[in-house]
Parts: C-alpha cells; sequence; structure tokens
C-alpha cells in the first residue's frame, strides 16, 4: 500500500549504487531471507564473518551459471543499516551483470524488489535514525555543495534531532510535575521519585508553590518552560538559513534591457546558456541555471529587461520578471557602468527603479567597464547604495572580485552549518515548531507570573510535546512517512 510497505517480515532487494555503468555496483538485500539469498547466490552454506568482505563467485541459483566474481559482506541484524539481516553484493557495475544479479534475487522464494526509500524506512521503523536524521540522508544523497554536504552530514548524524529531543525532555519534566499534582489529593504527598527534589517527601503547600510560585516569583517549571519559549523563537527566526542552504538561494539578474543580463549569466555559468544581442528586448522568458558559488548554492535567474513594453511578448517577460524578482532570496541588479550617474543618489534612484522586494539583499553590477575610460570618472563601487562591483562581461574584468561580493552574501544568507545550533532545513520543522510554541505561549501568560488553569496548562504542554515528537517521528509519524520517504531512490 501506500502508507505502508508490503509486509513488515518480508525481505527486499535493490541496487543501492547509482545506476548506469560504474566499475562497482552494490546490490543490497534486507530481511529474514538475507541470509539465504546470500547462500543461494554463492551456491555455498558458509557465510563470511560479520561486516568482512569476502571474494565469491555469484551464480544464478536455478541455472547455478556464473554471473560474475565478485565481494560480498553479512550484516546480522541489529548491527545493521535497517536494523535487520542485511547482505551486500559488490559487482561489476555493467548493465548486464547487475540485471542479472537483481534476476537471480527475484528468483529466491521470499524476496521482492524494495520500494523507493524502504531501507531507511525500514531503520527508521528499528530505531537507527529519526526522521530528522532519515532527512539528512536524502539530502547527503543529494548535496551538490560543500555546504549542502557539511548540513546534511550534521543533520544525518542526529544533530537536529538530539536538539529537539532535549526540548522534549524538558516539556515532559514539566509535564509530570504539572500532572502529579493534578493527579495527588490535597492531603497525599508526592514523592521524590516524581519530583526530582532529593530523598525527603514534599509536603502538597510546598509543591504547590513550586508548580505554581508565588506572586513575586514564577516557578522554575514556568521559568524553564518560558526559556524554552524563547529557544524555539529563536530557533524560528533563523532567517530560513538552513532552508536556503538546502534548496539553494534563489538570485535574480534584474536590470533595464541591454545592460548585459544574459551575458552575466552566461559568464557565471561558464557556457553561452543565454541568447545575447546586442537588440534590446531578446530575453522573454525566464531562464534558470544552478551554480555553486564558494561551496553555497545559488539558483540563478536570468530575467527580461524592466520596462514599459509595447510588444505583447516582451510585455509578458516583464510580467514574469516581476513575479520572479518577488520571489528573489538575492538581487543582482545590473546597470550599464557607461550610462549611470556617478552620484550614490542617483545609483540609488537607478536601483529603487527595478523595485526589489523590501528587505532583500541586493549586489549592484556596473556592467560594461571595459567602455569606461582609463581613469574613469563613473561610479565607484565603494559608494555605491549597496555591496556593487565594476564588471565587463565582455573582457571578464572583476569576475573575481564580483564571484568573492556573491560568496560574502551567500554566506550571510546561509551562515555556517558547522556553527552553532543546527538549522531548520524542512517546511514542516516550521510548521511543528510554530504550533509548539503557539502552545508553550498559551501555557505562559505574559503578563501574569501564575499558570492558570492547570489541566489547560497541562494540556499545552502535551500539545507542544506531540508537536516536537512528530518533528522526530516519535509522535504520530505516518501521516509524513510517505512524504518524506517517496523522495528517496530505490534502494535507499
Amino acid at each position: 500500500s501506500a502508507g505502508t510497505p508490503a509486509g513488515t517480515g518480508d525481505t527486499i532487494f535493490a541496487l543501492s549504487s547509482a545506476p548506469g555503468r560504474c566499475g562497482v555496483a552494490v546490490i543490497r538485500a534486507s530481511g529474514p531471507g538475507s541470509r539465504g539469498a546470500l547462500q543461494s547466490l554463492t551456491g555455498t552454506p558458509e557465510i563470511p564473518p560479520p561486516r568482512v568482505l569476502a571474494l565469491r563467485r555469484i551464480r544464478d541459483p536455478h541455472t547455478a551459471e556464473t554471473l560474475d566474481r565478485g565481494l560480498v559482506v553479512w550484516f546480522p541484524g541489529p548491527r545493521s543499516f535497517t536494523g535487520e539481516d542485511c547482505a551486500e553484493l559488490h559487482v561489476h557495475g555493467g548493465p548486464a551483470v547487475v540485471s542479472g544479479v537483481l534476476r537471480a534475487l527475484g528468483r529466491v522464494p521470499g524476496l521482492r524488489p524494495a520500494e523507493p526509500g524502504e531501507f531507511t524506512r525500514r531503520a527508521f521503523r528499528h530505531g537507527k535514525l529519526d526522521l530528522t536524521a532519515a532527512e539528512g540522508l536524502r539530502d547527503l544523497i543529494g548535496a551538490e555543495t560543500e555546504a549542502q554536504r557539511r548540513q546534511a552530514l550534521r543533520q544525518m548524524e542526529g544533530d537536529l534531532g538530539q536538539l529537539y529531543q532535549r526540548w522534549s525532555h524538558t516539556l515532559t519534566q514539566a509535564l509530570a510535575h504539572l500532572e502529579a499534582f493534578i493527579d495527588f489529593g490535597e492531603d497525599e504527598e508526592v514523592e521524590e521519585e516524581v519530583l526530582e527534589q532529593g530523598e525527603e517527601l514534599l509536603p502538597l503547600p510546598v509543591f504547590l508553590f513550586q508548580i505554581l510560585g508565588s506572586a513575586q516569583e514564577a516557578s522554575p517549571m514556568a521559568v524553564a518552560v518560558r526559556a524554552l519559549q524563547r529557544d524555539i523563537g529563536a530557533h524560528l527566526r533563523d532567517g530560513r538559513r538552513g532552508e536556503l542552504l538546502r534548496a539553494g538561494v534563489r538570485a535574480v539578474i534584474a536590470g533595464p534591457p541591454n545592460v548585459g543580463k544574459s551575458s552575466l549569466l552566461n559568464l557565471l555559468c561558464r557556457r553561452p546558456a543565454a541568447i545575447v544581442s546586442p537588440q534590446a528586448g531578446t530575453t522573454r522568458d525566464v531562464l534558470e541555471v544552478a551554480l555553486d558559488i564558494g561551496g553555497f548554492p545559488l539558483v540563478l535567474s536570468d530575467t527580461a529587461g524592466l520596462r514599459q513594453a509595447s510588444d505583447p511578448v516582451e510585455r509578458e517577460g516583464v510580467t514574469r520578471a516581476r513575479a520572479r524578482l518577488r520571489q528573489a532570496d538575492l538581487v543582482l541588479a545590473v546597470l550599464d557602468a557607461t550610462a549611470v550617474c556617478a552620484a550614490p543618489a542617483a545609483l540609488g534612484a537607478a536601483l529603487a527603479a527595478l523595485e526589489p522586494p523590501p528587505g532583500v539583499p541586493c549586489v549592484l553590477v556596473l556592467n560594461k567597464a571595459d567602455l569606461l575610460p582609463a581613469a574613469p570618472s563613473g561610479p565607484r563601487p565603494h559608494r555605491a547604495p549597496a555591496p556593487a562591483a565594476l564588471l565587463s562581461c565582455r573582457t571578464g574584468q572583476g569576475l573575481e572580485a564580483l564571484l568573492e561580493l556573491l560568496e560574502q552574501q551567500l554566506a550571510q544568507l546561509c551562515g555556517d552549518p558547522l556553527s552553532g545550533s543546527p538549522s531548520l532545513t524542512q517546511a514542516r520543522h516550521s510548521r511543528h515548531l510554530g504550533a509548539c510554541a503557539a502552545a508553550l505561549s498559551r501555557f505562559c501568560r505574559e503578563d501574569s507570573g501564575d499558570i492558570g488553569d492547570l489541566a489547560v496548562a497541562a494540556e499545552q504542554l502535551r500539545v507542544a510535546r506531540r508537536e516536537l515528537g512528530r518533528i522526530t517521528g516519535h509522535v504520530g509519524a505516518e501521516e509524513v512517512l510517505d512524504i518524506i520517504f517517496r523522495d528517496f531512490c530505490v534502494g535507499k
């Protein structure tokens, strides 16, 4: 079914390395039939010691035909990626060899081809990793830049999941204290295992103070919950750094017609991706390329020149350019260095005429620097209203300075994935954390030191803890499993 892979005790197999011709291909099997499959394909009841590569002749169990000579390795559960018995066959990566081995595995009783992401789903179900680590693994497989790799590896190794687990533990402790008070009668005492307050029993009035605090002083529990609320708020206000690094910073090249926007795109991607013509208004549609700038991912869009167009096709191109500009994370504003006034106010007016989105950083690219006089009286980048670079798309003059400027802007937008707390990387994380923060806001009345109705307060803590659990998959994971694992390749 779509929600749950068929069978929980069956054995799956798939090509785990990338498809296509390669030196070595890795074929993986996971489940209780992995041992028998390995014995069938090697033609011997003896299997190698666990986690030791061994050279074996690999045969079709039905015809006894030799398919290849390769390495096999045996991972008995639970010390395997999935937590189940696993076997791997490392064979030569030719299409005929791979398809022959896969056909042979398909003839072994009890084995079936794996669904996309099913190996990782089984690892999740056996507690080998949580959902944030699974998402990190998916991002690591798809990483194209160094910064993406660093962020994905950190998440896959559990940094983000551990942060959310610590927050959940704080909520669990607070909820235990609150529920203990709700459950005990007025004349009862609360034991130290519940309160973790030492060896002596606490009379109810003392416990009541520890739960509610006094009129002058908030309770330790309320202080802890409010501190957690601040931490989550700061985590949500990270400028979408993790999401930008994961998906790529959307940069838009914008400017008037015929200032060299398409030439800039070609220069940055080092190939003729866009048509360049001296005729103004030749760019009509949005052209997008993905770039690696200093290890940061940049999704760069070339757009139509911004002007009042009379031609209906060009007018549609300008409309699309404006729409893309509104979605930008970074704007590369291109102006003609020979035509713009050197005064900073005039540069600011020319930049404002492009109508970049409020709050979105801009880089001013003053193109055609090769046409300026030898001692230019034209605009100086350091006097510009935004970070700027003089450039000649025709000669390449100023390209290194522009790339350095872009790398600085991307570093500010994406941050260092290895420093500080791990960043949010998924929209679903933000959604659940927002719901958690809202529940904590309802728990902690902003203008009061008390908590209010205890039953309602306890429910808000449960809601907050439940939302955190949905991020890691410890609570209510079923509805998000398909969304997460469907983007994995088969064999992962």
